[in-house]
């Protein structure tokens, strides 16, 4: 079958389920008591970086994703089934 063509792979960026997944993830930082320097300055990340994927400009991978989550204490897994179930629908 071959790869799928170029768009299909990052279509994902402006898919609506990326999208809740990304807001989702901002309401677990601000609920930890975060902001985006004091989350970026415990990865060791410049802000603009938790700026650019909480804008939806820039995708987050599934290692950035454990990362983040460890820091904010909480369940990385827990958020991408949230997504799943949402995609279910």
């Amino acid at each position: 079958m071959g790869n799928p063509p170029y768009k299909s792979r990052t279509a994902s960026l402006h898919d609506a389920a990326y999208a809740s997944f990304v807001e989702k993830l901002v309401k677990k930082r601000i609920k930890a008591g975060f902001s985006q320097q004091s989350l970026a300055d415990e990865l060791g990340w410049n802000q603009s970086i938790v700026a650019k994927i909480e804008s939806v400009q820039r995708r987050l991978d599934v290692i950035e994703l454990v990362r983040i989550s460890n820091v904010l204490g909480i369940d990385a897994s827990r958020l991408v089934k949230d997504i799943q179930l949402l995609m279910r629908e």
